[in-house]
């Protein structure tokens, strides 16, 4: 008799933990579908909540990237590490021509509605700036760090 109770304890536990790991499984989402679109192949791929997006971070072709859904599950941009050599050379050539000799602390390439724009990290004499540019070399903008 303990055995059947213990069973059926069992099999309704089992049955409300299913019920609840659905609602919460990012593989029923409209932002998971489309995702597996964009970026097929990605691996280590991890779900989280940002405010009113949800956020998947993911390795593809071994670089660290993250990309945002909206509510609707559509892409709004996404951000992908990258080494300073793959940056296109009109950004590369403004990093090197205002910074000369400057460490490269951090590159990341920034996609959304606007376009494609790029995040450099550099330290400079004893400071370290965050330069955004755009595709073409553009300084948008320069922030000093501390």
């Amino acid at each position: 008799m303990k055995r059947i109770i213990l069973s059926a304890m069992l099999v309704s536990v089992m049955g409300i933990a299913s019920a609840f790991a659905t609602a919460n499984n990012p593989n029923e989402t409209t932002a998971w579908k489309n995702f597996k679109k964009e970026f097929a192949g990605a691996e280590s791929v991890q779900w989280s909540a940002i405010g009113d997006f949800q956020k998947a971070s993911f390795v593809l072709a071994g670089h660290r990237a993250e990309a945002y859904y909206n509510a609707d599950g559509e892409l709004a941009g996404s951000v992908r590490d990258l080494f300073y050599d793959q940056l296109p050379l009109a950004v590369m050539k403004t990093v090197d021509s205002r910074f000369e000799n400057a460490g490269i602390i951090d590159v990341r390439e920034i996609s959304n509605a606007e376009g494609t724009s790029y995040r450099v990290q550099v330290e400079y004499g004893n400071k370290k700036y965050s330069l955004s540019l755009a595709s073409s070399g553009d300084l948008l903008e320069k922030k000093t760090l501390k």
